[in-house]
């Protein structure tokens, strides 16, 4: 008997494709990859818990948590730091493997 594995593979890019004066020297796509037999509910438990307590259900971006803006325009240092810490902690516990593909635009 084959057992054939289950992958989860989430995607996302970072930069933009134009090729104009102002838009980003690079661009970045990174494939997160997870084996499905692995599981990460104690992990996602963990991170929800975090985020009730701190009162937050949005989606996080950090660019906008780290600069300030957007939802997160209204937060103190402290609240951006937590949810920071939160998704960093979560991050660090997942098993999942993340490939980043870096194109520099001006080549």
């Amino acid at each position: 008997m084959i057992l054939i594995k289950r992958l989860n593979i989430f995607i996302d890019e970072s930069g933009d494709f134009g090729f104009v004066k102002g838009s980003s020297d690079l661009y970045a796509v990174s494939f997160t990859l997870h084996e499905s037999s692995n599981s990460i509910k104690n992990e996602l438990k963990y991170l929800n818990r975090k985020l009730d307590e701190l009162n937050y259900d949005g989606m996080i971006h950090l660019a906008y948590l780290v600069a300030k803006r957007g939802d997160y325009s209204h937060f103190d240092l402290e609240k951006r730091k937590s949810i920071f810490w939160a998704i960093f902690y979560f991050s660090n516990r997942v098993k999942v493997k993340i490939r980043t593909v870096i194109i520099v635009k001006s080549i």
